[in-house]
């Protein structure tokens, strides 16, 4: 399923390259990005309707439901897994593409860090077991980090060199770049489904939320990137499985830029403004872990949140 994905974003890909190419000009950053922002995010992320009972989904998306054996007209016989197949495949591709056309450094460098981190506390581990001092006399701490063995440097770094390729060539790395080693490493397994939360030194001035369709958004905190949907963000009505009120007031929020003045821009009585305010707070004091209140109520303005919330051009494509 990922390598139809991949070949139908690259196909894509590669059609927006032909063509800026007979114009006479030369691909660059620029370029990329322009691409992803207009033609390669709307196609992974947008939703639109796609049979005549309302069942919403991206082109990606769509093409991967087909590939699953549940087309249009027979979408009311999807199943759970599928479903979750095809969404897991399309985050796995928007966040490969993502890192791909806005040039990102590899992270196969924290990669090679965390081995060489989870070696030396193995090390370390052994050496007081036996009852000697934790680092030899003439090494220091983090000096230990050689001992990876070379193979798998080169393995790892080969991999790296690949996927650093020219843009237009396809991802094909044995380690997606979309996998998180660093985490994978150092996390036991039985914790390992269990996403990591976003930490922020400062405060929710470093915090920006997009908007990429009405169930997923982007979350930039510091150089931390990460992408959810409403019920991975903790936005999940318990009873229904659909997105909470919560999450329709904090999409609102994004619609006005982080600015509800009045009941009119919410589209609620003002009671209601207040208390989805303070389920949204909750569940960002607890996903943040930043103790103050995201979205105070400013007399004169009415609630504004102090993190940058906004909606991507995939969502208002």
């Amino acid at each position: 399923m990922q390598q139809r994905a991949q070949s139908w974003v690259q196909r894509l890909y590669d059609l927006c390259c032909d063509a800026y190419e007979r114009m006479g000009k030369e691909l660059s950053v620029e370029f990329d990005k322009a691409v992803w922002a207009f033609c390669l995010e709307p196609f992974v992320m947008k939703e639109v309707e796609t049979n005549s009972y309302g069942y919403r989904a991206s082109t990606l998306l769509e093409l991967l439901l087909c590939a699953v054996g549940s087309p249009p007209e027979k979408r009311n016989l999807l199943k759970v897994g599928q479903k979750d197949c095809c969404r897991s495949v399309r985050l796995h591709i928007y966040e490969t593409w993502y890192d791909k056309l806005h040039h990102l450094p590899p992270r196969i460098d924290a990669v090679i860090a965390a081995l060489g981190r989870h070696r030396e506390i193995e090390i370390r581990a052994a050496r007081i077991v036996r009852g000697l001092a934790p680092y030899p006399v003439s090494q220091s701490p983090g000096s230990m980090s050689s001992v990876l063995p070379l193979t798998t440097k080169q393995s790892i770094e080969a991999s790296a060199d690949h996927s650093k390729s020219s843009p237009r060539a396809a991802t094909e790395s044995g380690i997606p770049a979309s996998v998180d080693l660093h985490q994978a490493a150092d996390t036991p397994l039985s914790e390992r489904s269990q996403e990591p939360k976003i930490e922020v030194e400062a405060g929710w001035e470093e915090i920006e939320i997009t908007f990429l369709s009405d169930e997923r958004v982007q979350i930039r905190g510091g150089k931390s990137i990460e992408t959810r949907n409403y019920a991975e963000f903790g936005f999940q009505d318990g009873r229904t499985q659909n997105p909470n009120r919560a999450w329709e007031t904090l999409r609102r929020f994004a619609e006005l830029r982080g600015i509800i003045r009045d009941p009119k821009d919410a589209l609620l009585p003002w009671p209601k403004v207040e208390k989805r305010a303070q389920e949204i707070r909750k569940v960002f004091r607890e996903h943040f872990r930043i103790s103050s209140d995201p979205i105070p109520f400013v007399e004169g303005t009415g609630y504004r949140t102090l993190f940058k919330i906004t909606c991507g051009p995939s969502y208002r494509a």
